[in-house]
């Protein structure tokens, strides 16, 4: 492999398209420039999604902004993928149709993200890397470091670029006794410090929290009390990417003597994917399909369920509802929540907490017992243990809050970095090292929020959500006013429906008051109306007035034209 020479003027830049100040929809680009006008390689790491705030009504999940990427793409060799969680991986059925580049990834990571790409009707490959093996991709050679985190197959990337090495620690944690039995490979990271490792980007997540993170295996010790306590089903929920924690529940059913049933789309597919690659361990004498499940007496089953985050759709929450067509809850059932509320979805899972409650199941959550859920994130003392192996001149905390950002660059002032060693990078930003191992911030991007709304990609803007949020919060007013086609004339009085705002019949007074703004609104226009825009922008402003002053509240005023 060529390397620049010292007074080559080549540059790496490193865009983040999301997972800087935010904990997922992670992207991250790695580009290198011949000289500061000249693109020559372009490598982007991971291509995750984000999930909605609470204040995006209708939107399913969020996805990173490519429009800097669109007049490039001839530049980039490739995606590769750091594990297979869902913010890491399930941009790609929206973001790959329009690169059209390789994708790369460990074992199972590669799996993954094919069932999800043919679920979206694409047929690509993902070209499964050896972790042993290097990737040579133009000027970046990438070396994959097997890390411990809630998923098998996890990786952090060792980029080594003609200028410097980077490190990509995208999540881990230092777990020396790990479900797979597969450590962390220390000894890869230790010898990469050897090369002078010019900047280590590290997850950052968890740095609040003190010492190191728990052990996967403590999980276990806790489900077998929970199962032996119980006299119904047991039901048991966690990521449908969480691999580890789903073995731990089989290992516990299967010693319980219970039948165990996969429940929820996601969950039996990533089951089915990972017990072909032998991932997942247990005869398939121990599962019963749904349509079974009534063969067997309640205290003989066992259900692993899709639905930890209290999605509306999920297996979880139509059992929880009522609505399942195979599992209801029962007295003596027990429900074990093994996944912490992903931040915007607290109160969704906590009302499906109360709900199950009241059906008549004992409900188990980490809030209540610590040990069952352990992060996948790593600690304060992972997090400086890492920083410790790589010995890095410079340090980009990613994938936390902005709060999780500052915490970390205290934690790395206490081990006697600078604080202009420590990059807090705000949205959009673009660092760039240069050959003399010097870095500075080059210029920043707008980057949008791309939202996604059923098949719609971007479609959705502030202003749908603003008006999602005003029908949410104060109501629909449609105003239909019918007109004869030909001669643009009112042929009767206007008809006022509200939904969410008041309810009509016990509302007459109020009602009839804005069928008179509506008809003067008219009269602004004498005989034949052609200017419907015009009035319709009279009419939606008055009543908007007339409301306000009547009930203090700003419901969304729609005006409806009938031609008759």
């Amino acid at each position: 492999m060529l390397f620049s020479k010292p007074n080559n003027p080549a540059l790496i830049r490193i865009v983040s398209l999301g997972g800087v100040g935010d904990v997922t929809k992670n992207m991250y680009v790695y580009e290198y420039r011949t000289d500061p006008q000249t693109i020559s390689d372009i490598l982007i790491v991971d291509c995750g999604i984000g999930f909605p705030d609470e204040d995006m009504f209708g939107i399913d999940l969020v996805i990173p902004d490519i429009s800097y990427l669109r007049n490039k793409k001839d530049k980039i060799r490739g995606i590769v993928l750091t594990h297979g969680h869902e913010d890491h991986i399930s941009a790609l059925p929206y973001i790959l149709p329009e690169l059209r580049v390789p994708v790369y990834g460990t074992r199972l990571t590669a799996a993954l993200v094919e069932v999800k790409l043919r679920d979206s009707g694409m047929q690509n490959h993902v070209e499964n890397v050896d972790i042993s093996k290097k990737l040579e991709m133009g000027p970046f050679s990438i070396e994959f470091v097997h890390v411990t985190h809630s998923i098998p197959d996890a990786a952090n990337l060792i980029i080594r670029t003609p200028i410097g090495v980077f490190y990509h620690g995208s999540d881990y944690k230092f777990d020396w006794t790990p479900i797979d039995g597969q450590q962390t490979e220390v000894g890869k990271i230790a010898r990469a410090s050897s090369e002078n490792i010019l900047c280590l980007l590290s997850d950052c997540v968890r740095v609040e929290s003190p010492g190191y993170t728990l052990s996967e295996k403590t999980i276990e010790d806790t489900l077998e009390k929970e199962i032996r306590n119980c006299t119904g089903k047991f039901l048991f929920t966690t990521q449908s990417s969480n691999i580890s924690r789903i073995q731990q529940a089989v290992n516990v059913a299967i010693r319980n003597n219970r039948k165990i049933v996969f429940l929820g789309r996601s969950i039996e597919q990533n089951v089915e994917v990972t017990k072909k690659l032998h991932y997942l361990d247990f005869p398939d004498m121990f599962v019963v399909s749904e349509k079974h499940i009534k063969k067997h007496d309640p205290k003989e089953i066992a259900i692993i369920v899709s639905g930890s985050q209290a999605q509306p759709n999920s297996a979880l929450s139509r059992i929880g509802g009522g609505i399942h067509k195979s599992v209801s809850i029962s007295k003596g059932d027990v429900v074990v929540f093994s996944a912490d509320p992903i931040p915007g979805y607290e109160n969704a899972v906590h009302n499906l907490i109360d709900v199950l409650t009241a059906g008549g199941a004992r409900v188990a959550y980490s809030e209540i017992i610590d040990s069952l859920h352990v992060s996948g994130h790593g600690s304060s003392y992972d997090l400086a243990l890492m920083i410790g192996l790589t010995k890095p001149k410079y340090i980009i905390p990613i994938g936390g809050t902005i709060r999780q950002m500052k915490h970390y660059q205290e934690l790395a002032k206490n081990m006697g970095y600078r604080e202009n060693q420590i990059i807090l990078p705000e949205d959009g930003d673009v660092l760039e090292f240069d050959n003399n191992r010097n870095m500075k911030t080059a210029e920043r991007l707008d980057l949008k929020c791309i939202m996604i709304d059923g098949l719609g990609v971007g479609d959705v803007g502030n202003v749908v959500l603003r008006d999602r949020q005003t029908m949410a919060n104060e109501g629909l007013v449609a105003v239909v006013v019918p007109i004869e086609q030909k001669t643009g004339i009112v042929t009767a009085e206007p008809d006022i429906i509200s939904r969410g705002f008041v309810y009509v019949k016990e509302s007459t007074l109020l009602i009839n008051g804005a069928k008179r703004v509506v008809i003067e609104s008219l009269r602004l226009k004498r005989g034949r109306i052609f200017d419907w825009h015009f009035v319709r922008k009279q009419i939606e402003g008055k009543l908007e007035e007339y409301f306000y002053r009547e009930t203090h509240r700003r419901p969304l005023v729609i005006t409806v034209i009938i031609k008759v």
